[in-house]
């Protein structure tokens, strides 16, 4: 009989939801693999899980244990109910599949690799996935670079006041440089930038510098 190991994953946790009712994914997966291994007739060995764990991370400890499991011979095939919940790295699934011999079973896309056909399907898939995440990243970064240009802050909310901003903006319009700027702020006992900072530094000066400017253009 054929030795089946199962394998389930969700990206992230959310903090609005009990651990209960985030775990609803895991859940449902390993129902499926049960089912499927039954049906199946094969043995399931175990099912491992990975819970707020990204796809593209190699060092997931479940999913380490997976690929040790059937590397040491105690299983013949995983089983996953979608090939992005074992890895969302089109490389990575190739190697996998190709170089360590790894034969999976994805239940809702019907890949079984140990065949030609199955192999091929899950290498096309798990491209076309791959290129689907570069592309949202590219789309993203493109977004948020438009918002930048446009005056809007992306990234952490500033903790330096905007009156302080401005200020440090007109220190240098008059040729004041950043690390002077920050100096001075610093012997005046302007409050720091952020809760871990030991002093003002030169890129806080630089930093507020190109907010006030994403704000004067913005405004214009």
């Amino acid at each position: 009989m054929t030795r089946a190991v199962g394998y389930v994953r969700v990206s992230k946790a959310d903090n609005d939801k009990t651990d209960d009712q985030q775990r609803l994914s895991i859940r449902a997966q390993r129902e499926q693999i049960t089912q499927a291994c039954a049906d199946r007739e094969l043995e399931l060995v175990d099912i491992f899980e990975d819970f707020a764990a990204s796809g593209a991370d190699d060092d997931r400890v479940d999913y380490q244990r997976v690929l040790t499991l059937v590397e040491d011979k105690g299983a013949d095939l995983v089983v996953v109910t979608r090939l992005d919940r074992l890895s969302r790295k089109a490389w990575r699934l190739l190697w996998l599949l190709d170089e360590q011999d790894l034969n999976v079973l994805a239940l809702e896309q019907c890949f079984d690799t140990g065949e030609p056909e199955g192999w091929l399907s899950a290498a096309i898939h798990s491209i076309m996935s791959d290129y689907e995440r570069r592309l949202i990243g590219k789309r993203t970064r493109q977004a948020l670079a438009q918002l930048r240009r446009e005056g809007v802050h992306t990234g952490r909310p500033s903790l330096i006041p905007a009156a302080v901003e401005d200020r440090i903006a007109a220190l240098r319009d008059e040729g004041m440089s950043a690390s002077a700027i920050a100096a001075l702020l610093e012997a005046e006992g302007v409050p720091r930038p952020t809760a871990r900072s030991k002093a003002w530094h030169h890129s806080h000066v630089i930093a507020a510098v190109r907010r006030v400017e994403a704000r004067r253009q913005a405004a214009a």
